[in-house]
């Protein structure tokens, strides 16, 4: 990664789930459409209708407006153009337009689908104005014409919460979990519900499960933290105690995702005065990145990648992004893009290579490694990927000559030496391990891998026995750890040490006990400590 790595090494609020539902319903609203276009006249609709949908995605909504109102021009009579028109004008904060646009759909004749989206996307508007009778209408016209979809059903049932009918809204959420148990504000609903009838232990299990759903959103945080602040007041001794240091913790993260919320809306507030403007959508991508949420932040890399198709370092953070999150394919694609776009790119060709490796096309790897070590002869992690590439083919003599080539150039390189001496190994080249192994710890004292093998190297061959001793001493104390502790209880019997063998490769079975090697070891300590005391 480039200037942003750091945060990568460090990813949704109310609002922001519900415009990602509402575009969705926009979408189902424009399948319907696409459905119905098939003569000339409907091609030239679809052309403007598709424009305006991308326009939606990436934020233009001017340009969206734009594009609908012209398939309006076309066709005044299209109810489908118009709810696209009531999502552009809600999402750029203008409800009253909004509803005007989705009343007028419901004027035209169109399908019940389409009707029962205009009914849903108009409860939800009355619900933020307060106008809850209206809300309630529409939220009853919307679940008996969208039947199969979650979201009339809880919309529905928020609704009902604010009127206080809360045995019709607990079942209009559990008609909404039968159709979709993912639906973070299903559970935020019957967790208030819980709450409002003093069923602190159900509050606590929805509320909990909402946040693990969704956990940027801050008011669940704050509404579980009252629940547990509730059961700690209500209760006595420890209990009590572990429950308000939760509810203590929840508001400590409500802080917190609360300024998370707070800033990416602040971000999307300026893109709906500067859609194209680059900083914003970096500032928003870097927000969602500080605080964890990657889905959000390759969302926004997205837009931008979209919007400014020539920026380097948006594809660059991409990339990194999707190899975080494990979608190596999607992570190809991007870094391929910047190499089209700068094959100068060494940092590029060197994520290239890494991600090739990891899918084990070898040759392609090997290619993009060579290229970036070629347009950048300082980059280490190039030469590493490269000879383990080779090592993954068992061509080690490959691999010992890039990693002679890095020395050369960093002859300081620790770990290079310690690789180098592993594969000389390999090779049953021993002197040249032991040089290697050596060198590593004359350029680092503390390399605790460095003075472990060496130490091995020694017990096996039996030379050295005294100094075998040594070095696996020094790398237990550097680093202790069971290989390490088997290294030096096979120097310590070696050496003739048997008591000191056996406390150490003990000390090496407390740490791995399923380990059977090590037990072996044991075994064979123990029958040399045995023929010691028979010869004696």
């Amino acid at each position: 990664m480039k200037q942003m790595w750091n945060h990568f090494k460090s990813g949704h609020g109310k609002k922001s789930w519900f415009v990602t539902n509402f575009l969705a319903f926009c979408f189902v609203a424009s399948l319907v459409f696409a459905q119905q276009t098939d003569n000339v006249f409907d091609d030239e609709q679809s052309k403007y209708y598709a424009s305006g949908m991308r326009a939606i995605q990436l934020g233009l909504y001017d340009e969206a407006l734009a594009d609908f109102q012209r398939v309006l021009q076309l066709n005044p009579q299209n109810a489908e153009a118009y709810c696209e028109l009531g999502a552009v004008y809600r999402l750029k904060e203008k409800t009253d337009d909004a509803l005007e646009a989705y009343l007028h759909a419901l004027e035209l004749p169109a399908s019940p689908r389409t009707h029962g989206v205009a009914h849903v996307c108009l409860a939800r508007l009355y619900h933020s104005q307060g106008r809850f009778v209206d809300a309630e209408n529409h939220g009853q016209h919307a679940v008996a014409m969208l039947p199969k979809n979650a979201e009339p059903f809880f919309r529905l049932a928020d609704t009902y919460v604010q009127r206080g009918k809360l045995a019709l809204a607990k079942r209009a959420y559990q008609q909404a979990l039968a159709l979709d148990e993912s639906l973070a504000p299903v559970y935020q609903g019957l967790g208030k519900i819980a709450f409002l009838q003093d069923r602190l232990e159900d509050a606590a299990q929805n509320y909990q499960t909402a946040l693990t759903i969704a956990p940027y959103h801050a008011e669940t945080h704050y509404n579980l933290a009252l629940v547990y602040r509730r059961l700690g007041q209500r209760s006595d001794g420890d209990v009590a105690k572990q429950n308000l240091a939760e509810a203590k913790k929840l508001m400590t993260s409500f802080q917190r995702v609360k300024t998370y919320n707070d800033q990416t809306n602040r971000y999307r507030r300026r893109l709906l005065e500067q859609p194209t403007a680059l900083e914003p959508h970096v500032k928003l991508a870097e927000a969602h990145i500080e605080i964890g949420n990657s889905k959000e932040a390759i969302h926004a890399y997205k837009i931008a990648t979209a919007l400014h198709p020539n920026t380097l370092l948006l594809y660059h953070n991409l990339g990194g992004l999707y190899m975080q999150t494990g979608q190596f394919a999607e992570a190809v694609s991007a870094f391929q893009h910047l190499i089209a776009l700068d094959d100068t790119d060494a940092e590029a060709h060197l994520h290239l290579g890494w991600l090739h490796a990891r899918q084990r096309k070898f040759t392609e790897a090997q290619s993009c490694l060579q290229t970036a070590i070629q347009r950048d002869k300082n980059l280490t992690p190039a030469y590493y990927g490269l000879a383990e590439v080779y090592a993954q083919q068992h061509m080690f003599a490959d691999a010992i000559a890039v990693y002679q080539q890095l020395t050369s150039i960093h002859p300081n390189d620790a770990k290079a030496w310690v690789r180098q001496g592993v594969l000389h190994l390999k090779q049953q080249q021993v002197s040249d391990a032991i040089h290697a192994f050596t060198q590593a710890i004359a350029v680092d004292e503390n390399s605790a891998d460095a003075h472990n093998n060496l130490a091995w190297l020694y017990a096996s061959q039996g030379e050295h026995l005294k100094r075998a001793v040594e070095l696996a001493e020094r790398a237990v104390a550097l680093d202790a750890n069971a290989a390490r502790l088997d290294t030096l209880a096979y120097a310590y019997y070696r050496y003739g040490a048997y008591t000191q063998a056996e406390q150490s490769i003990l000390r090496a079975i407390d740490l791995e006990p399923k380990n059977t090697a090590y037990k072996d070891r044991l075994n064979e300590i123990r029958l040399a400590m045995e023929a010691t005391k028979k010869r004696f």
